[in-house]
């Protein structure tokens, strides 16, 4: 059981030298001020941030000791702080003795007397310095990442149009050569390249040439389907053309309707089909 000490009777100048001390032992700056902005106690820590004696700044201000833009503002927070009477907390930059700039983070606190009248404030500054320029290197940081993705996406976009081009090779006819392996996420981006093609030219006709796929499994051709699906619900009708044997297997499987979907043997064929329906129907 830890025993009870007996009552200290202090005086007020001892209690005024233990608060003191008290205030010294926070790291932090510590400062009051009377209603006319003047500093009317203070801890260590704020002696050392302005760098000047204790009776150098007792009773004296901002503007004898910072830069006059920033004692502007340091006196203004005041004035709120006092016609108000609420707390206030504000990141501000302060230059310190040591002429140093530094990004402080203060809260000033109204002062009141016994009647509730507030008298002055008391201010307590962090140096938020070394935090601030954390977040201000982790901002360019993220900066400079979203611009990297922006660029590997416009690249990704970039080879996605050059890997699936639309070519119009006749008014109202679009091409679209497939080459190498297709998977259904590519089959997608054809799908959003043939639809958009379609929109701005007003094509009637699409070309799917798959003479340089050598085989698509079933899901591809799925996505091929709903592909020209998609074109017949913009009136653009699609002929798919050059189907290999692996090709003609798989989509004869599917039972697909070719009502919606044109086969075609070559190319060539597939071009001389579009246009000759084109010159029977030229709308």
């Amino acid at each position: 059981m830890v025993p009870s000490l007996p009552p200290t009777d202090f005086s007020d100048a001892q209690s005024l030298a233990l608060l003191q001390r008290v205030l010294d032992t926070i790291p932090d700056p510590i400062f009051v001020k009377d209603r006319a902005h003047r500093w009317i106690a203070f801890n260590t820590g704020f002696v050392a941030l302005v760098g000047h004696s204790r009776a150098a700044l007792l009773g004296h201000s901002d503007p004898d000791f910072w830069l006059p833009e920033q004692a502007e503002v340091f006196w203004r927070m005041d004035d709120l702080v006092f016609d108000s009477g609420e707390p206030l907390e504000n990141e501000e930059q302060l230059t310190g003795g040591d002429g140093v700039e530094r990004t402080i983070w203060t809260r000033k606190y109204p002062l009141r007397d016994d009647g509730g009248q507030v008298i002055g404030l008391c201010g307590v500054i962090t140096d938020v310095t070394e935090l601030r320029g954390r977040v201000r290197r982790a901002e360019r940081i993220e900066a400079e990442n979203r611009e990297q993705r922006a660029v590997i996406a416009a690249q990704a976009d970039l080879l996605a149009a050059m890997l699936l081009p639309v070519v119009e090779v006749w008014q109202g006819v679009l091409l679209i050569p497939l080459v190498g392996e297709l998977n259904v996420e590519r089959v997608k981006q054809v799908q959003d390249s043939v639809l958009r093609a379609v929109m701005r030219s007003r094509a009637r006709f699409v070309l799917l040439d798959l003479t340089g796929t050598p085989v698509v499994d079933s899901a591809v051709a799925e996505a091929l389907i709903r592909t020209a699906d998609a074109a017949a619900l913009l009136g653009c009708k699609s002929i798919m053309c050059g189907m290999g044997p692996e090709i003609a297997r798989t989509v004869v499987s599917l039972q697909i309707d070719f009502g919606r979907i044109i086969p075609s043997g070559t190319l060539r064929d597939g071009l001389a089909l579009a246009m000759k329906r084109l010159q029977a129907d030229p709308r």
